[in-house]
């Protein structure tokens, strides 16, 4: 049942939202959009501004029935802070966001070990770190997202992450034993889809994917502008997909797409052809300095870059698909001939479709981790943000 708590706290989260999407508006203006009362709208913003969320921001333009212009109200950059953690195999790359979804503060150390114990125990000493340093022990810290690419169930347990060799390790667990903190560990293209949605170069984006191109190669899926996890969180695999069932039995599973398209198949085709790049940034330099064997070989990554957002497109049939993580940087040299062969197919699925580069860079799925927290905030009515405004008693 919608207890009177419930529903001022539903009001709460709607405001944010709004003001989030829209930047400072009236009361009046957000009573209109939200179909509230103004006396109602007046109650909610007026307990938002004592919290310290919302603040006024002078006078609106837009005139009130007595003919005043009304003084608006938009979150407080201050109110909150986020923070959001990629953890990477070699380091753990962080980022501090406001309550308007800025970047205030960013940081990245190097890990010592692989072992799960090792990299908690850093993960708690950043949190402790910023906590302290950049936000000088303010209690407005609101949580903590974690974004590592692995599978990651619905709990916060890492199932897999061949990356680190870990196995069931319940890393939110791990987290909250320390911190007196929300907690959230999500994968790397969840946390990115999160991130697209909540502060993309299109904010509020309905139907969007996000294809996180890196050493693993995953999906992000948002639908009516929430995360599809599946059912137990595990959704998204497509670097699993099958492209050639006979070669599933090798050692080194060549039968997934991820094989192909994630960077470890990129720098293993550049070798098989002569090219002799250790790494991705070798790559990328060959590919700049338009090295013949860095040309052919990513034209033939390009190819396995069409295959997967086909893929996307037939299943989900979004508006747009974000690409994300290190192998991002090589959509430029196969845009033109990837646009090309979805063109050809002359599928409704791609007929509309856009396909971007995210535009985060290196910060993408540490601000993906921080997208997990703030997503919590504007979330209705599963908001673990304002429980603090509900009476226990509710």
């Amino acid at each position: 049942m919608a207890t009177p708590s419930l529903i001022r706290y539903i009001n709460q989260a709607r405001v944010l939202r709004l003001l989030k999407d829209r930047g400072k508006l009236s009361r009046a203006e957000l009573a209109r959009f939200l179909k509230l009362t103004r006396s109602t709208l007046t109650f909610v913003t007026g307990e938002l501004v004592e919290k310290g969320l919302v603040i006024e921001a002078g006078q609106s333009s837009v005139a009130q029935p007595t003919g005043r212009p009304g003084t608006p109200v938009k979150l407080n950059p201050d109110g909150a802070f986020f923070l959001g953690a990629e953890l990477a195999a070699e380091y753990i790359h962080s980022v501090l966001i406001n309550l308007e979804g800025s970047i205030i503060y960013r940081e990245t150390v190097e890990l010592e070990s692989r072992r799960p114990e090792p990299v908690s125990e850093e993960l708690v000493r950043m949190v402790e770190r910023i906590w302290s340093h950049q936000l000088k022990g303010s209690q407005r810290l609101r949580g903590l997202g974690v974004s590592v690419s692995a599978l990651v169930d619905s709990q916060g347990v890492i199932r897999i992450a061949p990356t680190f060799g870990w196995n069931h390790f319940d890393m939110k667990g791990a987290l909250k034993s320390r911190l007196d903190l929300s907690v959230f560990v999500e994968n790397d293209a969840n946390g990115a889809a999160l991130a697209e949605l909540s502060f993309g170069r299109r904010v509020g984006q309905i139907d969007l994917c996000v294809l996180r191109l890196d050493v693993g190669v995953g999906a992000g899926m948002i639908f009516d502008r929430k995360l599809f996890r599946g059912s137990d969180g595990l959704a998204g695999e497509i670097g699993h997909l099958t492209f050639d069932p006979t070669k599933l039995a090798q050692a080194e599973g060549w039968g997934f797409l991820e094989t192909q398209l994630g960077r470890n198949g990129l720098l293993a085709s550049y070798r098989r052809v002569g090219g002799g790049a250790k790494n991705l940034e070798t790559f990328l330099r060959d590919l700049r300095t338009e090295k013949p064997l860095a040309q052919k070989t990513v034209k033939a990554w390009g190819e396995w870059l069409t295959l997967a957002i086909r893929n996307l497109a037939d299943l989900f049939n979004p508006q747009l698909i974000v690409l994300s993580g290190s192998l991002a940087e090589l959509f430029p040299f196969v845009e033109e001939n990837v646009k090309t062969r979805l063109r050809q197919r002359c599928f409704p699925t791609v007929e509309k479709l856009a396909i971007e580069v995210s535009s985060f860079g290196k910060d993408s799925s540490a601000l993906g981790g921080a997208a997990l927290v703030y997503d919590q905030i504007l979330s209705v009515p599963d908001s673990n943000f304002l429980e603090d405004l509900v009476p226990s008693s509710a």
